[in-house]
């Protein structure tokens, strides 16, 4: 984004908001689930697959956050990078998904979703009864950004880039070393594993 001679813009003017998936009922996906999303990092905790039903869709370079409370305050978020190429997803109907505009870094609009202002403002625009309340995607398009030079976003990307790559690597691995440890752990209970032979 390079300056237009404004001193400010809003988020659609970085940000595609909703953007179309296509996902045929039925079809067999990943699905990401609300408990799964993290309040503080960009991986989530797990997924399952399942028949998709219903619920917004997302691939690797969107950006996942709940618009309804109190998930949207606890900063539940998400930013895709562990699908294969092309692959779609699906998750909640309480999401909203963004996507950065052609050009700019796709990591941007998760940096977006965590800034404070950002979540205090979404917050301070949710409607609905008590307990209830959701912020509307239009209003999310709404908040105001600072028109970021070129060479700023270029330096930021430059940066994060590889900064959330080696959280994904490290979240996969994690996720590995989990699995066999339960695998292990579930047969040593039902003594199909001695623990000799796990130099116990």
């Amino acid at each position: 984004m390079s300056d237009n001679g404004l001193s400010n813009c809003t988020v659609v003017d970085y940000a595609d908001i909703n953007p179309k998936r296509i996902l045929g009922k039925k079809s067999h996906a990943k699905c990401i689930d609300m408990s799964c999303l993290s309040t503080v990092g960009p991986f989530p905790s797990g997924w399952e697959t399942k028949d998709y039903n219903g619920g917004m869709k997302f691939q690797n370079g969107d950006t996942i956050m709940a618009r309804i409370t109190p998930c949207l305050e606890n900063g539940k978020v998400a930013y895709v990078n562990f699908l294969d190429e092309g692959e779609v997803a699906f998750g909640s109907t309480e999401y909203i998904i963004l996507r950065s505009k052609k050009g700019l870094t796709p990591i941007f609009t998760y940096f977006l979703a965590r800034n404070k202002s950002f979540v205090d403002y979404a917050t301070k625009n949710m409607t609905g009864s008590s307990g209830r309340q959701r912020v509307a995607a239009d209003s999310i398009g709404k908040y105001i950004l600072p028109v970021i030079n070129t060479d700023s976003l270029r330096k930021f990307a430059d940066f994060a880039t590889p900064v959330m790559e080696v959280i994904r690597n490290n979240c996969f691995e994690s996720r590995s070393l989990a699995l066999i440890r339960d695998s292990l752990l579930s047969q040593l209970l039902s003594g199909n594993l001695a623990c000799a032979q796990m130099n116990c």
